[in-house]
């Protein structure tokens, strides 16, 4: 027979750090919130347009009596290059957490399905449509902060989140009873401004989105990018209970990988195979190529430095028509010979023929000229 002890036990044998339950109840109270978000235009492009499908676990799995949350610690402290050329999110160090959590899910699945046959289940990692944050909080892995993240007592909000929908009643964890009290250091320090009020981030200013949204950026999201590649963390680093509670993760899958040693002109210019090799194992990666070529162009021409002009040259050959732009307009931004600039941008507009990149090409010769 399952029971909620014997689920704790199975989860933590697999390897998860923290495991809570929940009922499957809708997040009712979730309702209202999210209909004004969406009204408001403030809800990612990632999500379900379908509130009904976010908030009841039933439109998920039918068979739903219970919810298994479980979170993995995925902090690290340092690598060689945090503070160099390329910055990724910590959730983008190690192997795709997703893919490593589906297995461990299923594995949780199988093992406990061997000792009761009568068991279902549905597992879902960050990927499905219901608000995991608000299932973890409710199944006692931790509270909502100001930066609208899990905090959990053990590890902060330094956390992966993943869940299990079974057909099994079990006894429900009660709520985490605590809050951010006045501290509002998140709010203050993001750099875009995307906390505009606690507990309510807009997806169209945090800058995690930003970097992970195709194609063009405005001028003012480029410079704001700085030399992001893939999410952004400051939300994170300057919350005082993250400061004292990070520990490094003991999941060495998690651990940091070589891509984090890429420079901004490797990452620019690199081809599909260079991209599987170094980047396809991590959560990076979902986006794909083009985004974080277009990221690294960004903060190469954020740098300031003349000395990536050859690497930007060679990007207006690239066969995606976003690099292409995004390398005139880089070429702009840099210090140099202005007439070599203008040469080299006039003979790449001369052969282009996507419209957009024509454009941008045109729009970097008016403000050289």
């Amino acid at each position: 027979m399952i029971s909620a002890e014997l689920v704790k036990e199975t989860a933590k044998k697999v390897g998860f750090d923290l495991v809570g339950i929940t009922s499957a109840n809708p997040l009712s109270t979730l309702a209202p919130l999210l209909q004004e978000r969406q009204r408001q235009g403030k809800e990612p492009e990632f999500v379900s347009s379908d509130i009904e499908d976010r908030i009841d676990p039933k439109r998920f799995f039918p068979e739903v009596k219970s919810i298994i949350m479980v979170a993995l610690n995925y902090y690290h402290n340092t690598f060689n290059g945090e503070h160099g050329e390329c910055n990724f999110s910590r959730s983008a160090w190690g192997v795709d957490y997703h893919r490593m959590m589906r297995g461990m899910l299923e594995q949780m699945g199988q093992t406990l399905k061997q000792i009761e046959p009568a068991l279902t289940y549905k597992s879902f990692v960050d990927t499905g449509p219901l608000v995991e944050r608000e299932l973890a909080r409710r199944a006692g892995l931790g509270w909502i902060g100001k930066n609208a993240s899990l905090i959990t007592p053990e590890f902060g909000s330094w956390v992966f989140l993943g869940g299990m929908a079974i057909n099994f009643e079990l006894e429900e964890d009660s709520p985490v009873d605590k809050d951010c009290g006045n501290c509002r250091k998140c709010i203050d320090a993001c750099p875009a401004g995307a906390l505009e009020e606690a507990y309510c981030v807009n997806p169209s200013r945090c800058l995690s989105y930003v970097s992970q949204r195709k194609g063009y950026l405005t001028a003012e999201e480029r410079e704001l990018l700085q030399n992001r590649l893939y999410g952004c963390d400051t939300c994170q680093e300057v919350c005082p209970i993250n400061v004292k509670l990070a520990k490094d993760t003991t999941h060495k899958d998690l651990k940091p990988l070589n891509h984090l040693s890429m420079s901004l002109a490797e990452i620019a210019s690199m081809d599909n195979s260079q991209f599987k090799a170094r980047l396809a194992t991590t959560a990076a990666a979902w986006r794909g190529k083009t985004n974080l070529k277009r990221n690294a162009i960004i903060a190469l021409a954020n740098s300031g430095d003349p000395r990536m002009a050859p690497i930007l040259k060679s990007c207006l050959d690239d066969p995606s028509p976003v690099i292409r732009g995004y390398a005139a307009w880089a070429l702009g931004k840099l210090p140099g010979d202005r007439a070599e600039v203008l040469q080299v941008l006039e003979n790449a507009l001369a052969r282009e023929t996507d419209a957009r990149v024509k454009e941008e090409i045109a729009m970097v010769l008016d403000k050289l000229q």
